[in-house]
């Protein structure tokens, strides 16, 4: 399965030292040149490579539109996948999430991923990543919806 990503779950992953779940879960993960650019300004593409493919968008109309709404990062990953007919994209964002599925895409966010990764088993737990994450990085979740993941996962609540 391929999916594109946006900058904040690999800002995310990054800030815990885990990008390797997104390598362990899909078979591609396309990142936008912008995107690369905002999380990797000082590594190179080949340090990166191993984990994604980096592409540019084709479609600067579609981009400009979508930046209307969003953030460069967003609008170029939601383009992206609209571009290559990906029907997936890896976004926090709760607008862009918004748009994304309004375009028939099939959205996961940070919490969906550590989620996805508790049930192949890739990681053993949800909650102390996430916890990390949100101390790391300011990355902001309600409590109900944490809650709510954690339950799912049969874990307890914060």
């Amino acid at each position: 399965m391929m999916v594109v990503c946006n900058s904040s779950p690999l800002i995310a992953l990054l800030s815990i030292k885990r990008l390797d779940i997104l390598n362990k879960l899909f078979k591609k993960v396309i990142i936008p040149e912008a995107v690369y650019k905002e999380v990797f300004k000082a590594k190179s593409i080949s340090e990166t490579s191993k984990f994604f493919q980096i592409e540019q968008v084709k479609d600067k109309n579609l981009v400009r539109l979508l930046r209307m709404h969003l953030d460069c990062g967003e609008s170029e990953a939601i383009a992206l996948a609209i571009e290559q007919g990906i029907d997936r994209v890896i976004i926090d964002d709760k607008q862009a999430r918004k748009i994304a599925d309004k375009q028939g895409l099939k959205v996961i966010g940070t919490l969906g991923i550590l989620m996805l990764a508790k049930k192949k088993q890739i990681i053993k737990e949800v909650r102390p990543l996430i916890l990390n994450i949100m101390e790391n990085i300011n990355f902001r979740i309600s409590e109900r919806i944490l809650n709510k993941a954690l339950e799912f996962v049969g874990e307890k609540e914060v």
